[in-house]
């Protein structure tokens, strides 16, 4: 990369993450709504976990989380299942923002300020086209130096380099054929 980059996980990644949790916690928390308090505090306390996420306060989330798992872990249900599920995937989760803390940021300021925070629409446009141009059986497959040569002009354009790059001088690469065999002008004719 041309200049410092800064690595950011892609909001969709982490929401993808928290997401089945929610969903096995309201199922719970509606299918025992007189039996227990436990079910809807923690459908609660999942969806906190989310918005500190969003919000970069992630020291913050990952205590919620360890102290949820451990009160999911105590709780003792009918639906063992639905317990033990919840519990796999608040672990992995756990896992998840442990080992992306630095690339974990603040998405709610970064959203008002105007910049995108989700990348998935261009992940899924490059990845299909990619996959349809690198395999052997397409009319016109790409070479991989064609292939990576495209990514670097997409990339340019969706940063907004591309103009910039374009006014600037073309270098010519220096060719490493020797004197003898380089090609000369035609000799012209006398009238």
């Amino acid at each position: 990369m041309p200049k410092p980059t800064a690595h950011i996980i892609d909001w969709f990644h982490i929401a993808m993450k928290v997401q089945p949790m929610q969903q096995i916690a309201d199922h719970m928390a509606r299918s025992r709504s007189g039996l227990s308090e436990a079910f809807p505090a923690i459908d609660r306390d999942i969806r906190a976990v989310k918005w500190r996420l969003w919000h970069g306060r992630v020291d913050r989330a990952i205590t919620d989380l360890e102290q949820l798992l451990e009160r999911v872990k105590a709780s003792q249900g009918g639906n063992e299942f639905s317990m033990a599920r919840l519990q796999s995937l608040g672990l992995q989760l756990l896992s998840y923002i442990r080992s992306h803390l630095g690339a974990i940021v603040n998405y709610g300021k970064r959203y008002q300020a105007g910049l995108h925070v989700a990348t998935t629409l261009a992940e899924s446009a490059v990845n299909s086209l990619v996959g349809k141009r690198m395999v052997k059986t397409q009319q016109m497959r790409w070479s991989l130096r064609g292939a990576r040569m495209l990514m670097r002009v997409r990339t340019a354009d969706l940063n907004g380099e591309l103009p910039n790059r374009l006014r600037a001088p073309f270098l010519q690469p220096e060719s490493k054929v020797p004197p003898l065999f380089k090609p000369k002008p035609p000799l012209l004719r006398a009238a």
